[in-house]
């Protein structure tokens, strides 16, 4: 009975040892003194004690050992769930913070350890906004990763909207201009400005140019007549019309080649420029033939 109390007394003097270390800590936290908060609670760090763990994670964020900091803020989130919202909100005041200074690598980090810490974390205005920044620094994958998943919560909203010119970019550069080319209609459809037109028009331009080299005539050809029938993009209508005149071309239908040669001519008035020299020795060309 009596080594039955003795160890009671022990168990009990160690968990009183434990509180009051772990209310140390808080303490030193408070006063910004991490080593010293790390001092009292790194003897816990094999507990299976979510504040325990969160505390060092947080001692380590606050001396900046971010990755240090992740995976005692992984431990705690993986014993309970206790302190997701204030490592949440850690992470992204640091984030902000990064941003007022312009270190956009740093609060990408910080938005994207949000997401890899807490999955179910949806906040779609986080999601823009890594969206964002990761589109200014060329990262476009991970961009494009962070705009779907903003999407899937919010498809509708202002901000979504603005973000399409980037989510457009990014596909264009990725090459996934067949997709683009059905989002940008999209956007056309919902909002016929002048903006959404030239948009359509430069990636019906770019899907008909990468057909045209591709040998892929008709489709090549669908894309280009959007672009004359849109009448946008203006400063590619005589490329569009000088592509129609060859695809015609090569296939003998001389007719209809000379009708978009003579629109190369019509839409340069000055008649300079190697497009018009081009599309002049065709004319040249049909003409002998006839």
């Amino acid at each position: 009975m009596k080594d039955k109390f003795i160890i009671i007394l022990i168990l009990l003097t160690a968990c009183s040892q434990k509180e009051v270390r772990i209310n140390n800590a808080r303490k030193f936290i408070n006063q910004w003194n991490y080593d010293r908060a790390l001092i009292e609670i790194l003897k816990y760090r094999e507990d299976k004690d979510s504040e325990v763990q969160y505390l060092l994670g947080y001692c380590y964020f606050g001396k900046n050992e971010y990755d240090q900091a992740k995976e005692y803020f992984k431990n705690s989130l993986g014993i309970d769930t206790i302190f997701k919202d204030s490592i949440i909100n850690l992470y992204t005041n640091a984030a902000k913070k990064s941003l007022k200074i312009s270190e956009l690598k740093k609060a990408i980090y910080f938005y994207k350890t949000i997401t890899e810490l807490v999955p179910d974390y949806q906040e779609s205005e986080n999601l823009f906004l890594l969206g964002d920044l990761n589109f200014e620094q060329g990262n476009f994958i991970d961009a494009l990763s962070a705009y779907l998943k903003a999407y899937a919560i919010d498809s509708t909203s202002e901000l979504a909207r603005r973000s399409i010119k980037n989510f457009l970019k990014i596909l264009i550069e990725l090459d996934s201009l067949q997709i683009a080319q059905k989002i940008a209609l999209r956007e056309y459809k919902r909002a016929r400005t002048s903006e959404n037109l030239l948009t359509l028009g430069e990636i019906n331009f770019m899907l008909g140019k990468k057909y045209y080299e591709k040998g892929q005539y008709d489709s090549a050809t669908v894309y280009f007549k959007e672009v004359v029938s849109a009448q946008e993009p203006k400063s590619l209508l005589d490329d569009a019309c000088f592509y129609l005149g060859e695809i015609y071309y090569a296939g003998n239908n001389f007719e209809q080649a000379l009708e978009y040669y003579k629109k190369v001519l019509r839409l340069n008035p000055y008649q300079k420029g190697e497009l018009v020299q081009q599309a002049q020795m065709r004319i040249k060309e049909i003409k002998e033939r006839q």
